[in-house]
Order: structure tokens, then C-alpha cells, then sequence
């Protein structure tokens, strides 16, 4: 694949004023098989103008013009317009008014179609404190109006992805935390989406919950998750290319689960979900790359990915960092269809406010209170509300220098918009010692009554953790766990979680990691067969690195499950890099993996090369081959090749 991208930027830059002209152009060309492919054009045209008035709104505005097209304009030929603009008011202390709205119109010529979107959105938020027992408060509220429309103007149907409002939400589960069936996602964070190259597997495997919560029931049918990666070569927080994540999809596992009420979760039945690497389908040709969901339409109120880290394997491309690829940010769509010669609309709107507070009642006791209340309404549903009140007491208390307490007991009482009401009482507590100033332990006790639609659930949980550095390059962890749930109903289920993972250094050239992790389970009850369940994995892994310029790491590891056959994975990797910190560098990756499902064997080979021009100019360019032989899917080849050339003037 060859890519020449040239542009050109005017920019005139002040405190008070800035603006700025561009245009650029992409042109991609790609061969399969020695047959080259149509080669894929893009003109980009960018005009804004920002003002930054001192005690006064600001104000921003941009304009983008973008064709999309074949160079015979036969397979794709796109015409996109796009209108931002936005003002922001910050002058009192405490208070923050937001306003932005977009235009947005993609004609499709070939298709002889046409899709409109227009988005007003207004956020006000104040915050401050209070003399009285050190109390803060912090609230907000956030509106949001969308109207969509996508028409056929000529004699097939035609399409368009509708965003749908929700609030981002993530969570991070793993031996101390909820199960993916459990638990309620808190705000958005950027979730790392790989394990670090040198990070110990955990016994039990985190797990990312990256979904979003809806106002109101809402239809939704694909997810859009951007993910961002920072390499040497790369500034930080750039979006991989879509080649170089097909390269790593198929390491990912993904499940799609929703739920009525944010905390029991389910998959839905009948769930046929197709992944890919791609690009927003909402706003083809723009930057921001990821993994596009695609499935049948859910009408829900929560919907969530579950992802388990993985490490990726060598060679890296030059835009994805080994040891990060990080979740950015979680988009819900819907498919907006309309007949041949007609037109199809859609229009939602919605707003949610938020108030929290805290109080310092002692000097280790302190006092929350939130509020979140929720109105929503589109063109197929009426208007509905829902709230959402907690109460929580927390206590920090540090007996010694060596020893800490830590507790928590929560009340919650939320009402969506059925009129359903559910009420949770939440409480947790934890010791942790370092009795050695190698040594540590913590003990966690954590528990969930709720009721709900007239049952109750009940869930407590304890864990002890345990840390050791044993002697200097020598470390190692040991944890174990039991957690148990009992519904009304009768159900119950029972799990017993243990965990060891140890470093080991002996010198400053050979690093090996071991680990082992265990997890029974049984459910009886319920009106359901009684079952028991058990996931067991190990791994072990060794770099080995002589001297700075070669590396050789090799790794192998086993799953157990009660359910299925075993599973192992053995990884290769030699590295070699002659000429480190020259102007001229030179390196070459081989990496071999194997995988028992389907006898799978794949081998790469990637050299690349950098040639660092004079500061700011530099030419990289890359070549790899990848074979891959599997029982289920036979054998397959890829050829890549990559330059990019970068001149400071």
C-alpha cells in the first residue's frame, strides 16, 4: 500500500483572534495479488475562525468541505459537508455556560442520495463550597437536540447512521470487583485495551465494560469505539491505521450486553455480532479509527462491550504502541432507512441533570449525596423521566504507619421510566497492613442487598491479597477470594477465586514472569439445573536481551474450562536493531505464534528502517509478511509496505 498525502495550511494566530485555510489531499494506492486495486482519492478543504474576547464569550466556528472518491468514481464517490461552531463563558468563578451546535450533509452521487444531520447541545454547570462541615457541591445540567433526515433521490432505497444521545460510561472488573453480569458502570475513563509486554497476565483476567446509559428506551443496532495509541514514531494519542488493527482483530474478544437497570446485565439472546476495523460509520473519510459493533436492533436503556486484555504480538507496526491502545470514546448508532424516491426522519432530544455534595462530618468520616434526574423524548417514543438519589458515609482511618481502614455503606433509590422502582443498599470495608517493608496484604469485604420488582438479591464477597518481594529480583503475588449471590427466587451461585503470579530477574539481561489462575463456580436453584463451572489458566513468560540491540522473548500458556477443549498458545519473538541512536536505524522483527483452535500457525517477519534527516525531517518505511495456517480458515498471506516522509520547514 502507498500513500501520498501533500497540504497546505495558512494560519493567522493571536491572543484575540485565530483563523486559518487549508487543503489537503490523500491518495491511496493498494494491489492484491500483483493486481493493483481503483486508487482511493480525498480532498479535504478547512476553514475557522475563533475569537477569545477577554470577560466575554468565546466563540469558534468551522467549516469543512470533503470529497470522497475512486479514481473512477465507481465504486465510491462522496460529497461532505460540515458545519461546527460553539461558545463558551467562563468569567464568574464557578460557573461554566456551553453552547455547540453542528450541520452536517453527505451526498452520495453514485447512490443519487442525500443525509442531513443537524445538533444543538447547551450544557450549565456551578460549583463551589460551602463553610459548614467543609462542604462542596458541584452541579450541572446538559440538553441536547438532534434532527436527522436522509433521503433517496433516485430508484434505491438509501441509508444513514442517526447517533443516538446517551452518557459514556466504563468500568473495570476484575477479582475484587463485579462479574460482567454485575455491577453499575461509572463515569468514562480511557480503558488500555492490551496488556502491557511487561505486565504479569492477572490470575483472574480484568475485564473493560465500556458501554452507555440512554434517558430512555432507545434503539440502537451499531457501536462505534475509537481507540487512540501512542508510539515513538506517532504523536501522542494518534489513531492507528485501519490496516494495522485487522492485523490485531482477531486476538480481541468482544461481547455486547444490556440491561434494564445499569446493573444486572445479560447477553441479549439470539446475539449475532460481527466486528471489524474501521472508521465512524456516522462520518466517513474523518480521522478517528477503532472497532465498528454491528448487530440486530436492542431497544434498551444500557448497553456495554466487555473486552479482556490481551497482549499483542510482535512485529508492531509503527503506529501502535506494543504495550497501549487505548479506548477513547464510545459511540451508539442507529440505521435510518428510506424507500426509493422518499424520504425518512428522525428527531430526539433529552437532558440530564446532576447534583453532588460533600460533607467532612469527622476528620475521617465524610458524607455524599447525588442527584440525577433524566428527561428524554424522540419521534417514536413520548416524553419520559427517570431519577436516581444515593446516600453515602465513607471512613478513611489510618491506625498506624503501617496499617490503614477504609469502609463504605450506600443507599440508593432510582425510579426509570416505567415507574419501576428499585432500591440498593451497598457496603464495604478493607484492612490493609505492610508488615515488612516487602511485604503487604489487604482483606476486602464487600456486599449488595437490592430489591427490585418485588425479589431481593443479596451479594457479599471477601478477598485477601497478598504482596511479597522475597529477595531483589524476585517478587511475587498470591490472592484468593469467595463471593456468593442468592436471589429471591431461589437462585444461588457460589464462586471460589485463587490467583498466584511471581517476577523473576536473576540478572539485568533475562526477565521471566509465571502465573496461575483458578476459578470455580456453582449455581443451584432457581428452577435452573444445578451446574459447576471452573476456568483454569497458567502462563509463563522469558525476555532475554544479551545486549541493546537484540531481544528474544518466547511465552506459552493454557486455559482449562469445564465446557471445552484446552486451549495453549505459544509466541516467538527475536528483535534486532544494529544501529540504535544513529541517524540511521535499522531493525528486524520475527515473530511466530501458535495457537492450539484449529492447529492455527502464524509467522511474520517486518523489517523497517528511519532515517533521521536533519531535526524535525525524517523518512520511515516498513515491509512485512505475514502466513498464517489454520485447520478452520486454511492459509493466508499479507504483504505490506509503508512509507511516510515528514520535512520542517
Amino acid at each position: 500500500m502507498q500513500r501520498l498525502s501533500p497540504y497546505v495550511e495558512l494560519d493567522l494566530r493571536n491572543p484575540f483572534v485565530s483563523s486559518g485555510i487549508g487543503y489537503r489531499r490523500r491518495e491511496d494506492m493498494a494491489s492484491t495479488n500483483g493486481v493493483s486495486v481503483p486508487k482511493e482519492i480525498q480532498d479535504n478543504y478547512t476553514f475557522d475562525l475563533g475569537l477569545n474576547p477577554s470577560d466575554l464569550p468565546t466563540f469558534s466556528f468551522n467549516y469543512g468541505h470533503r470529497d470522497l472518491y475512486d479514481e473512477n468514481r465507481t465504486q465510491q464517490n462522496l460529497s461532505l459537508d460540515d458545519f461546527n461552531w460553539s461558545s463558551n463563558y467562563r468569567s464568574v468563578k464557578g460557573f461554566e455556560l456551553n453552547y455547540s451546535g453542528s450541520y452536517n450533509m453527505m451526498q452520495d452521487l453514485l447512490l443519487v442520495s442525500e443525509n442531513t444531520s443537524l445538533n444543538n447541545a447547551v450544557r450549565v454547570a456551578y460549583s463551589g463550597k460551602l463553610p459548614w462541615q467543609e462542604m462542596s457541591y458541584q452541579t450541572n445540567y446538559n440538553f441536547n437536540m438532534q434532527n436527522s433526515q436522509v433521503t433517496s433521490k433516485g430508484n434505491n432505497s438509501a441509508s444513514s447512521y442517526v447517533p443516538q444521545v446517551g452518557q459514556q460510561l466504563s468500568l473495570v472488573t476484575g477479582s475484587v470487583s463485579p462479574t460482567a453480569t454485575e455491577g453499575q458502570l461509572g463515569s468514562f475513563q480511557s480503558l488500555n485495551l492490551v496488556l502491557p509486554q511487561g505486565e504479569l497476565p492477572p490470575a483472574v483476567p480484568k475485564q473493560n465494560n465500556i458501554g452507555m446509559s440512554f434517558p430512555a428506551y432507545t434503539e440502537v443496532s451499531t457501536l462505534f469505539l475509537a481507540v487512540t495509541s501512542t508510539t515513538s514514531t506517532t504523536l501522542s494519542g494518534a489513531y492507528p491505521s485501519v490496516a494495522s488493527l485487522n492485523n490485531y482483530s482477531g486476538l480481541f474478544t468482544w461481547q455486547i450486553y444490556t440491561s434494564e437497570d445499569g446493573l444486572n446485565w445479560s447477553i441479549p439472546p439470539g446475539m449475532a455480532l460481527q466486528v471489524r476495523a474501521g472508521h465512524n460509520p456516522a462520518a466517513p473519510g474523518t480521522d478517528p479509527t477503532g472497532f465498528v459493533f454491528t448487530f440486530p436492533v436492542l431497544r434498551t436503556r444500557y448497553i456495554k462491550i466487555v473486552e479482556t486484555p490481551v497482549k499483542l504480538t510482535a512485529p508492531f507496526p509503527n503506529d501502535i504502541n506494543k504495550d497501549s491502545i487505548m479506548a477513547a470514546n464510545l459511540q451508539s448508532l442507529t440505521v435510518l432507512q428510506a424507500a426509493a424516491g422518499k424520504s425518512a426522519s428522525s428527531s430526539s432530544s433529552g437532558g440530564i441533570f446532576d447534583f453532588n455534595a460533600r460533607a467532612q462530618l469527622l476528620p475521617n468520616v465524610s458524607y455524599d449525596f447525588g442527584l440525577v434526574f433524566t428527561h428524554a423524548e424522540t419521534a417514536q417514543s413520548s416524553f419520559s423521566t427517570s431519577t436516581l438519589v444515593n446516600n453515602g458515609v465513607s471512613l478513611a482511618y489510618r491506625v498506624s504507619d503501617a496499617a490503614s481502614l477504609n469502609g463504605r455503606l450506600t443507599e440508593e433509590f432510582s425510579l426509570d421510566p416505567e415507574g419501576k422502582m428499585r432500591n440498593t443498599l451497598t457496603y464495604n470495608a478493607g484492612f490493609s497492613l505492610m508488615s515488612l517493608p516487602t511485604l503487604t496484604h489487604s482483606l476486602v469485604y464487600g456486599g449488595r442487598t437490592e430489591f427490585a420488582n418485588g425479589q431481593t438479591a443479596v451479594n457479599n464477597s471477601v478477598f485477601l491479597n497478598n504482596s511479597a518481594q522475597l529477595y531483589k529480583g524476585l517478587s511475587s503475588v498470591v490472592a484468593a477470594g469467595y463471593s456468593t449471590t442468592s436471589r429471591s427466587t431461589g437462585e444461588q451461585s457460589e464462586t471460589v477465586t485463587f490467583t498466584f503470579g511471581a517476577d523473576i530477574v536473576p540478572n539485568r539481561y533475562l526477565t521471566t514472569s509465571l502465573s496461575y489462575q483458578d476459578q470455580t463456580g456453582q449455581q443451584t436453584g432457581g428452577g435452573h439445573p444445578d451446574s459447576k463451572t471452573f476456568t483454569r489458566t497458567t502462563a509463563v513468560n522469558a525476555t532475554y536481551r544479551p545486549f541493546e540491540a537484540l531481544y528474544l522473548t518466547g511465552g506459552y500458556g493454557m486455559t482449562m474450562q469445564n465446557d471445552r477443549e484446552n486451549v495453549t498458545l505459544q509466541n516467538y519473538s527475536i528483535g534486532w536493531a544494529p544501529f540504535r541512536g544513529g541517524d540511521l536505524q535499522f531493525s528486524l522483527a520475527y515473530n511466530e505464534a501458535l495457537d492450539s483452535t484449529g492447529n492455527q500457525k502464524t509467522r511474520s517477519l517486518a523489517p523497517s528502517l528511519r532515517w533521521n534527516i536533519r531535526p524535525g525531517s525524517s523518512l520511515d518505511a516498513s515491509y512485512s509478511v505475514q502466513h498464517t495456517d489454520s485447520e478452520l480458515s486454511g492459509s493466508t498471506d499479507s504483504r505490506t509496505f509503508s512509507a511516510q516522509l515528514r520535512i520542517a520547514l
